[in-house]
C-alpha cells in the first residue's frame, strides 16, 4: 500500500470530553458503511425466519421484510451498536466509570454516520497538594482509677442476685407478678394472664408506668397499670393507644451484690485475685484508650487533608454512599422492630451528605498518595496479620487463614493494612500537638 494512499476510516470513533472532574462525555461516530453491514446482517436474519401470506417461510422477497421490518431492524441496530462504542471508549480511552452512561444527542439520519453521547461519571482525578504538615491533636491516652472501678462496678451488677423480702418494693427491687391485660371492655380475664413476669424496679427497659405504678406495692397487692403506647410504637395495633394491665403481685426481692474481693475475681476469672483482676481490667482498658486516640488522629488528618484539596465527587458516588448507609439504618430498625419513616430517612440523607462526601473524599485522597508514595503490602504482610488476629482471638491459625482466604475478608484486611500504612505515613510528617486526655479534639473542628 502507498504511504500516502488514504486509510479507510475507522468503524467506531471516539473522542472525550471532561465538562467536570467527575464528568466524561463520549462522542462516538460509526462509519456508515459499517452500520449498514450490520444492519443487513440483521435483515438477512430477518428474512430467513420471516413468515407472509403467499410466500414460503424464508422466501418472502428481502424489500417486502425491510418494508415491514426496516424501521425495527434499524432501531436493534443501532441499540446493538451503542454497547460496542461503549466499550471501545473504555479501552482507547481507560476510563474508569462509576455508573452506567446515558445515551444523549443521538443523531442519524438517511445518509453520513451514526453519532451519539455517551455521558458517564468516572473517579475523578486528584490532583495531590502538600500533605506534609497537617496539623492534629493527640490525647493521653490515660486510664483512671474510677475508670477501672466503673467497670469492676458493672461486673459486680452483673453478678448481683435477688433475695426475698418482706417490705415495700423500692427502686433496684425484682417483682415477681402475674400480667392480665384489660379486654375490649375494659374487664381482666383469667385466660389472657402472663404469668410469672418479673421487674426490676427503676430499669429503663420498663415502660415508664410500670415503674411508677409499681413503687411500693407488697406481695399479693394487685395494682392496676395504665400504659399509654407512643405513636411511633413498633407494634400497629398499639401506637397511639392507652392499654390497662391488672398486676398480681407475688413476691419482692432485693438486689444482692456480692463482696468485692478476691473470691469474686476468681468467680470472673478463674486463678485471678482482685489486684489482678484490675490489672486486667486496666490493660483492657489502655488498649481501647490507644484505639480511640488512634482513631481520633486519623479522623484529624483525613479531615485536614480534605480541607487542602478541593475534590468535586460524582453525585452518583455519593448516592451509593448515602444508600448503602440508609440499607444499614432500615436493617438496624428492623433488628430493633422499629418502622421505617420517610421523615427519617430524608433526615438522614441531608445530614448524612456531608459526611459521605469527607469520608469519600478522603478515600480517593489516600488512594492517590498510595499510589505517588508507592505504598504496597505483600502476602506476607496480610498473611502476618491473619496470623496475629487469629492469636489474639484465640482462634487456631490455621483454622482461621481458611476462613479468611474463603471469601472477601483477605480483602478487607489487605485494605486495611493500606490504609494503616498511609495513616501512619502522613501521621509521620504530620503537626502533632498532645493535649489532655478529656480534650474532646473531634468537636473541636466539627
Amino acid at each position: 500500500m502507498a504511504e500516502n494512499q488514504a486509510q479507510a476510516p475507522q468503524p467506531i470513533a471516539t473522542t472525550v470530553e471532561s465538562p467536570e472532574s467527575w464528568k466524561r462525555v463520549i462522542k462516538a461516530v460509526i462509519d456508515r458503511s459499517f452500520f449498514d453491514k450490520e444492519y443487513t446482517n440483521r435483515l438477512k436474519k430477518a428474512a430467513k425466519s420471516h413468515q407472509k401470506p403467499g410466500f414460503r417461510k424464508g422466501k418472502t422477497p428481502r424489500a417486502v421484510v425491510e418494508k415491514e421490518m426496516g424501521d425495527l431492524l434499524r432501531s436493534e441496530t443501532v441499540e446493538a451498536l451503542v454497547p460496542k462504542a461503549w466499550m471501545a471508549a473504555l479501552v482507547e480511552h481507560k476510563l474508569s466509570p462509576v455508573n452506567e452512561p446515558v445515551l444523549e444527542n443521538l443523531d442519524f439520519s438517511e445518509e453520513g454516520p451514526l453519532q451519539f453521547d455517551l455521558v458517564v461519571e468516572v473517579r475523578p482525578e486528584i490532583e495531590l497538594r502538600e500533605v506534609d504538615g497537617l496539623t492534629v491533636k493527640k490525647r493521653l491516652a490515660e486510664v483512671t482509677d474510677k475508670d477501672v472501678n466503673e467497670v469492676l462496678g458493672r461486673l459486680v451488677e452483673s453478678r448481683a442476685t435477688f433475695e426475698k423480702v418482706d417490705r415495700a418494693a423500692t427502686n433496684d427491687d425484682q417483682i415477681l407478678l402475674d400480667l392480665y391485660p384489660a379486654g375490649d371492655d375494659g374487664s381482666f380475664s383469667e385466660d389472657k394472664k402472663i404469668p410469672d413476669q418479673r421487674f426490676v424496679l427503676g430499669s429503663p427497659n420498663n415502660m415508664p408506668a410500670f415503674n411508677e405504678g409499681l413503687v411500693g406495692c407488697t406481695a399479693g397487692d394487685e395494682k392496676t397499670v395504665t400504659v399509654d403506647y407512643p405513636d411511633d410504637h413498633p407494634n400497629e395495633g398499639l401506637k397511639g393507644q392507652s392499654m390497662a394491665f391488672k398486676c398480681e403481685v407475688r413476691e419482692i426481692a432485693a438486689k444482692v451484690l456480692p463482696d468485692l474481693d478476691d473470691e469474686f475475681a476468681n468467680s470472673v476469672a478463674e486463678g485471678k485475685t482482685l489486684d489482678d483482676l484490675k490489672a486486667d481490667i486496666r490493660a483492657d482498658l489502655e488498649k481501647e484508650s490507644e484505639k480511640r486516640v488512634e482513631q481520633e488522629l486519623d479522623r484529624q488528618v483525613q479531615r485536614e487533608l480534605v480541607a487542602r484539596h478541593d475534590v468535586s465527587l460524582p453525585p452518583s458516588m455519593v448516592d451509593r454512599y448515602l444508600a448503602s448507609g440508609l440499607e444499614e439504618m432500615h436493617k438496624r430498625n428492623a433488628q430493633m422492630g422499629r418502622p421505617n419513616s420517610e421523615e427519617e430517612d430524608k433526615e438522614y440523607l441531608t445530614a448524612g451528605k456531608p459526611h459521605a462526601e469527607t469520608a469519600l473524599a478522603g478515600m480517593l485522597l489516600m488512594e492517590a498518595i498510595r499510589k505517588k508514595e508507592d505504598i504496597k503490602v505483600t502476602a506476607e504482610d496480610v498473611d502476618e496479620r491473619i496470623e496475629q488476629m487469629a492469636l489474639e482471638h484465640g482462634f487456631d491459625v490455621d483454622r482461621y487463614r481458611e476462613f479468611v482466604n474463603s471469601g472477601e475478608e483477605k480483602e478487607r484486611i489487605e485494605y486495611d493494612l493500606l490504609e494503616r500504612r498511609t495513616y501512619d505515613f502522613l501521621l509521620s510528617r504530620a503537626v502533632i500537638e498532645e493535649v489532655p486526655a478529656d480534650t474532646d479534639v473531634l468537636a473541636e473542628k466539627e
